[in-house]
């Protein structure tokens, strides 16, 4: 059996598997430039994502 899982992103399955799994710490989240684009897609300090490849992107873009 696969590992399978949903995305925090959009909600879709990810497939073969996530492209991201990582959790946001207090210091990343406040000091990175990533920190408000994260924030503005709904996300917090210390949450745990799981996004998959369009999702990742978008945050990479």
């Amino acid at each position: 059996m696969g590992y399978t899982a949903d995305c925090d992103g959009c909600g879709s399955a990810c497939h073969p598997a996530p492209a991201l799994l990582c959790q946001f710490s207090p210091e990343f989240f406040r000091t990175s430039s990533l920190g408000g684009h994260l924030a503005d897609m709904g996300f917090d300090e210390g949450d745990t994502v799981t996004l998959c490849g369009d999702c990742t992107l978008e945050v990479l873009e």
